[in-house]
């Protein structure tokens, strides 16, 4: 009997030697497998980025005007750092790349046909087709435009006559200001003196006789800097009359929620509290002493602008605003407004626009009352389209507006509609501006390209790219000065255009 137990006892500690070392080999062996895994899943990934890179290279190598139908409803965004093109993922491009002719073929070919004709009229070649607007922007500096035949226009015809020709270069870069260590956020003109504002936290003045000498091989310093705000400076506005006085005011706005004002002759500064939250941003009346202020806190305010004379008044009364503008969309709270414009045609109405609401509201000043609301689509739910910039001057036939989702819309406001929308950029829209041909609007985007429109056709012009992008923000500011143009960008320079029609 004590055999048979000690058998017994034996047999069972086989079998758990055998079931122990089946348990360190099943670990192994799911060691082994997760390890396969891994690799998997890390090849898939190589495989992914292998497959993007050569799509971004067939992309590249596409004719135009292929490119722009590919691209017509995703639109791409152009890592400037990178020279990449971030694509969509649901977008699949599988060119057929061998049914395409050579590029140099067609370029060879086209310049046969140019040497071959001895009177070409405007037209604008591409590798297969024309020239679209849609154009994809490359903001390192280095554009897909071809050069543009010699138009020759008649000498009697005005400016506003004229016909530009689509592609024809309307800008030559003068320069670049490097003084500010931070994205400058704001221009102004204002008599000889150009100011720039940045997030800084500095207000820089410069000299525009020696902004028209530059070349990009000189540096320009500022005249002054101004140093007030405790906090990045986002948007900056001026004032000036010259039949009364030659003094040159100029009114900050930030994250600190002060306004700050600037008398550049008498050196005289001023500050007031104007609202809890950031200021994004400000608009001085055209002609009267009154100041427009736009926060994150929901309001829009009007304020008695500060001139020399009256920075002796009682501060107290500065700081009350003449009018208070806010939007309630819904019983939770007030609307933000992100842009807003002065409407002048013989009455005086404000114009604003709102980051979650669809719609433009134009208030009467004298009453302090929203009298029409003008209302615009949006192409996907949940996309934003909040209005970054409202421009009107008399000499516009519409109210323009610059859009988060790419698009510039031209609004009506004798019909209270949207005339015409277009998609103008590959990013949002940040700052428009009527060039001395008033009926040429330049747009600037996020993209970190200058787009040039005639408003009458509704075309775009042409396009130069401008700044690099830094952390997904490109251009934030563009203001002319006669043939001057000045771009203001996330890498902090300021760029000097020379305009040429």
């Amino acid at each position: 009997m004590s055999n048979l137990n000690s058998v017994i006892e034996l047999l069972k500690g086989q079998v758990q030697d055998r079931e122990d070392e089946w348990r360190k080999e099943r670990q192994q062996y799911q060691q082994v497998i997760f390890d396969l895994k891994t690799q998997l899943e890390e090849q898939k990934n190589i495989n992914k980025v292998l497959n993007e890179r050569l799509n971004s290279i067939k992309f590249a190598f596409m004719p135009i005007a292929d490119n722009i139908r590919s691209t017509k409803k995703n639109h791409h965004r152009v890592k400037s750092d990178t020279l990449t093109f971030l694509k969509n993922e649901d977008r699949n491009i599988t060119p057929n790349l061998t049914q395409k002719k050579p590029l140099l073929l067609n370029f060879l070919k086209e310049l046969e046909e140019q040497q071959s004709e001895s009177h070409i009229k405007s037209t604008y070649h591409m590798t297969h087709g024309k020239l679209h607007h849609h154009q994809r922007s490359n903001s390192n500096g280095q554009g897909v435009f071809k050069k543009q035949t010699t138009i020759t226009i008649e000498s009697d015809r005005s400016l506003t006559e004229r016909e530009i020709i689509v592609g024809k270069d309307l800008f030559e870069v003068k320069g670049q200001l490097r003084s500010h260590l931070d994205g400058v956020r704001a221009i102004v003109f204002e008599q000889n003196i150009m100011a720039t504002a940045s997030e800084d936290c500095t207000i820089k003045l410069w000299s525009v006789d020696q902004i028209k000498s530059i070349n990009p091989t000189t540096h320009v310093d500022p005249i002054n800097t101004i140093r007030q705000h405790l906090g990045p400076i986002l948007t900056m506005t001026s004032f000036s009359n010259p039949k009364i006085s030659q003094a040159i005011n100029f009114y900050s706005g930030g994250v600190d929620g002060t306004i700050r004002s600037y008398s550049v002759d008498q050196d005289i500064q001023f500050s007031w509290h104007a609202h809890t939250d950031v200021i994004w941003s400000l608009k001085h009346h055209p002609y009267d002493h009154r100041l427009l202020s736009q926060s994150a806190d929901g309001s829009v305010k009007m304020w008695k602008s500060l001139i020399p004379d009256q920075f002796k008044m009682n501060h107290e009364m500065l700081q009350n605003p003449l009018a208070n503008f806010t939007f309630r969309k819904s019983m939770n709270g007030l609307s933000t407004p992100t842009a807003i414009e002065w409407i002048i045609k013989g009455y005086e109405n404000i114009a604003c626009g709102y980051s979650d609401s669809l719609q433009y509201v134009i208030y009467d000043v004298a009453t302090v009352r929203a009298i029409q609301q003008i209302r615009f689509e949006q192409d996907f739910v949940n996309q934003s389209v909040q209005p970054n910039k409202l421009l009107y001057n008399n000499d516009l036939k519409y109210l323009v507006s610059g859009h988060e989702d790419h698009k510039i819309r031209f609004c009506d406001l004798n019909t209270g509609k949207i005339y015409k929308s277009l998609i103008c950029h590959t990013d949002a829209v940040t700052d428009l501006c009527v060039l001395q041909n008033v009926y040429l609007l330049a747009s600037v985007s996020h993209d970190g390209s200058m787009r040039t429109w005639d408003i009458r056709k509704f075309q775009c012009l042409h396009e130069i790219p401008a700044h690099k992008q830094k952390y997904d923000e490109g251009i934030h500011a563009i203001q002319s000065y006669g043939n001057l143009v000045a771009t203001a960008g996330a890498d902090g320079i300021v760029k000097i255009f020379n305009y040429l029609i």
